[in-house]
């Protein structure tokens, strides 16, 4: 869980000293990611496209399975079991604002728990409006959450399987933007996170920001707890204020927070000496 204070001060002191706008030699080739982040010269292609067997190379804890990215995602994991002390949990995966990296957070941290093989995890795509879960695995969208809050589906009906034998995955399916708030207002949402808790050992939600609409309040109810990402150098301090406390006003535990696309320097110095 890392915290977001620091990195924004110095992004902020960086921003206002005369050499911000040059790229300093020291960091070129420097920068590498975090949590759901890309390194500068390791982009993934426009919009993530899929490799192998469909997997967006975004995922990096799968085409990357001993890099320093899925190491960190493996000590989220780590944090995580700690918090739950009963090594079982539920949570969702929310952001403050919009890019912030937690679709992909949820997926990388999903695939890292399924290292576990006694253990079995499923993530769900609770973002209506806009889940881009199922074009991140390809696997078809339909059917998925919305069909399961509407009724009339069974959860083995929409649970797809994964390359890794104990993760599955419950895609959003369609829904219209007019009917997502009726959605996530009815009962059944507790009622489908119940059966999931007791099927699964880990359930992982993705959400949509929760600064841009209730979804992650409601669908916060029905788990454990709060995974809140955010983006370094990008989400502004008041923005994370504001979503921690629009948490707590849903009576949602906020389990800690995940900074993305960390930058780490290399000083001036270890250049001259070396």
């Amino acid at each position: 869980m890392s915290h977001v204070w620091d990195a924004m001060k110095k992004h902020k002191a960086e921003e206002a000293s005369p050499e911000a706008s040059a790229e300093s030699p020291s960091r070129s080739g420097q920068e590498r990611a975090s949590a759901g982040g890309t390194s500068e010269q390791a982009k993934p292609k426009a919009g993530g496209q899929p490799l192998d067997n469909g997997y967006t190379e975004l995922l990096t804890a799968h085409h990357d399975r001993g890099g320093p990215i899925t190491e960190q995602f493996r000590a989220l994991r780590t944090h995580l079991l700690a918090h739950y002390a009963d090594k079982r949990f539920s949570a969702i995966v929310t952001s403050a604002e919009a890019g912030e990296g937690k679709t992909v957070t949820c997926l990388n941290l999903g695939i890292v728990l399924a290292e576990r093989p006694e253990r079995t995890t499923i993530v769900v795509d609770g973002d209506l409006r806009k889940g881009n879960i199922s074009s991140y695995l390809n696997i078809e969208k339909s059917p998925g959450m919305a069909d399961l809050v509407r009724g009339g589906t069974a959860i083995e009906a929409v649970v797809r399987p994964t390359v890794y034998p104990n993760l599955f995955v419950i895609p959003a399916g369609e829904a219209r933007q007019r009917e997502v708030g009726e959605l996530m207002g009815r009962p059944e949402l507790k009622e489908i996170a119940a059966e999931l808790r007791r099927k699964y050992d880990y359930v992982l939600v993705d959400t949509p920001p929760i600064n841009r609409a209730a979804d992650a309040g409601m669908l916060g109810q029905a788990v454990d707890g709060a995974l809140l990402v955010v983006r370094m150098n990008k989400t502004h301090r008041e923005s994370v204020d504001r979503a921690i406390r629009l948490l707590h006003a849903a009576s949602v535990s906020v389990a800690g927070l995940i900074l993305t696309h960390q930058k780490f320097y290399i000083p001036n110095y270890l250049y001259r000496y070396s």
